[in-house]
């Protein structure tokens, strides 16, 4: 041990002697060039993957009028014409935002050295070619985990009552951008739908879920309606699930996925928040893929039945999922279409009149191969409500799947949830060629 102190101590010494050679030659240069060696030699390298740091955005020019909060480091700038009532209420908005979000835990966005006037997050109104969201300034120097300056953009003409749903959104992107500027722009995109529906009971400015229960053969980031809004929903499913809706779950996981890049070109991509999101459930002692399942199924009863879950109560009934085909014979065959993105799902009904009392069926699902698949038979009664479930295993290498199906006397239809599970965890950063189709046989079983 003495001997490899000496040893550094001596490596040190003599590093500080060839700084004062070259200092006294005006070579700094040289100087330079054995630190970055050592710190070569003693660093490790980063090999993983990187993601490009967001691009620097220019902030509108044509705001001329401001008004600035009097309770939170919050302005809003707006260009000439647009209505002082317009403004305020634009302003209580986002003071309401920054507060309920200040008190669920998440971080504000970081002071921005005054590009808009003053220290706090700027948001402005005014007609630009920018997307209403938030946009960087550049990344943070002074920070220890990556972080980026913002400000957000919304348009002038947005209608009175989108405005509290839009502010939030805008904030929740500005807020998320800032915390985390390696993530993916469709996971600000979906997590700032959810916290807008937190807030004010709407997905995001578009609300985007409607879009996405609609095309439920969608992936639910990227992918996703709205450029990732509508992964909303899934963010609310596993909020429900694994915190009881305080957003602790979510929260946590996008502080977990925040990393810090020391060295390189881009910034540090994992890891990512699926990857946050996996480590976290399975900590839990739950699965992704049983998660993923089961907002598969849960989906179907929005606008539909009896139904104990709130989160299914809360969303508008007119965001129903279409079944992908209705059968009415048996034995019968179904094939999907469209191909099912990774993590998403189609829904076949099987009606009461296809079968007689007491009869036993079963069914069998023909995956094509490369992803993992999930399926599932639930037994509705007359109103829709859930009576019985049934779930084969996951699909492995073979991706062939079978239930067989005791039929309750009070079941009228029967629903088959075929949802593809993929190969592998999505990355929102990459595309995913995992597409794929299916196809559903069920028939009478055998006495």
């Amino acid at each position: 041990m003495a001997r490899m102190k000496s040893n550094v101590v001596g490596l040190a010494l003599a590093c500080a002697l060839y700084a004062v050679d070259a200092q006294a030659e005006g070579d700094l240069l040289g100087t330079d060039d054995v630190a970055a060696a050592i710190v070569a030699m003693t660093t490790p390298v980063w090999t993983g993957p990187r993601t490009p740091a967001p691009v620097d955005m220019p902030r509108p020019d044509d705001a001329s009028t401001t008004i600035r909060s009097t309770t939170a480091l919050l302005a809003v700038h707006a260009s000439p014409g647009t209505a002082p009532e317009t403004m305020g209420r634009v302003m209580m908005a986002l003071e309401y935002a920054r507060s309920q979000l200040d008190v669920m835990g998440w971080p504000s966005p970081l002071p921005d050295a005054d590009l808009g006037g003053g220290p706090g997050l700027d948001l402005y109104l005014t007609p630009t070619s920018l997307p209403t969201a938030a946009h960087s300034d550049g990344m943070a120097w002074w920070t220890y985990l990556d972080r980026a300056s913002v400000f957000a953009v919304m348009d002038p003409e947005t209608p009175d009552h989108a405005i509290d749903a839009c502010v939030t959104a805008a904030y929740a992107e500005a807020l998320l951008l800032s915390m985390d500027p390696a993530e993916a722009r469709a996971w600000r995109r979906a997590t700032a739908a959810w916290l807008t529906w937190v807030l004010t009971g709407h997905f995001g400015c578009e609300d985007a879920v409607w879009e996405q229960q609609a095309e439920p053969y969608r992936s639910w980031v990227r992918g996703g309606a709205a450029e990732g809004a509508g992964g909303a929903l899934l963010l609310a499913y596993l909020s429900a699930r694994h915190d009881e809706g305080t957003s602790r779950f979510v929260r946590d996981a996008w502080e977990l996925s925040s990393q810090r890049t020391w060295e390189g070109d881009g910034l540090r991509a994992e890891p990512d928040l699926w990857a946050a999101i996996e480590t976290s459930i399975e900590r839990s002692g739950d699965r992704l893929l049983d998660n993923i399942e089961g907002v598969a199924v849960l989906r179907w009863f929005v606008g539909r039945g009896d139904t104990e879950s709130a989160l299914i109560a809360s969303i508008d009934s007119d965001a129903q999922v279409p079944p992908m085909r209705r059968l009415k014979r048996l034995p019968t065959r179904a094939s999907g279409s469209p191909a099912l993105r990774p993590f998403g799902s189609a829904y076949v009904v099987l009606e009461g009149s296809a079968w007689t009392p007491g009869e036993r069926l079963r069914a069998w699902m023909k995956g094509e191969y490369g992803v993992r698949w999930s399926f599932v038979a639930v037994q509705l009664d007359e109103n829709g409500a859930e009576l019985r479930r049934i779930a084969a295993p996951h699909t492995g290498p073979t991706p062939n799947a079978y239930v067989p199906i005791e039929l309750d006397s009070r079941a009228r239809r029967l629903l088959f949830v075929v949802t593809n599970l993929s190969s592998r965890l999505p990355d929102a950063d990459e595309p995913d060629v995992n597409q794929r189709s299916f196809e559903l046989i069920v028939d009478r079983a055998e006495d």
